[in-house]
């Protein structure tokens, strides 16, 4: 695994408040972007000079994907910084309407 990398992660609960997908950029095990991705299409997002009410950055290291993975409730693939960059962008312009989320 390299030391930067992009991760999303689906998480599958039953809670209509809590994000349903999580998107990371991760930089020597440390998040340093996130965006958070709600059932209704919103989108939340957190850097080192942002952060909203439900999204911040972690303050301990991420687990690795395979480490999450084990988890039945989360489902873990890693991305590629331009499908990152465009939840991002979203994310950051609060237009998540304009995107389409990848399959």
């Amino acid at each position: 695994m390299t030391s930067e990398y992009f991760q999303r992660v689906r998480w599958i609960h039953g809670s209509a408040t809590d994000p349903v997908v999580l998107w990371a950029h991760v930089v020597g095990g440390w998040e340093a972007r996130k965006v958070d991705e709600f059932a209704d299409g919103s989108l939340t997002w957190a850097d080192e000079d942002h952060e909203s009410e439900s999204t911040g950055l972690g303050v301990i290291p991420v687990p690795l994907p395979a480490e999450i993975a084990k988890d039945p409730q989360f489902v873990v693939a890693l991305v590629e910084q331009s499908e990152f960059e465009a939840v991002w962008h979203s994310a950051r312009v609060g237009s998540s309407g304009g995107w389409v989320r990848p399959g």
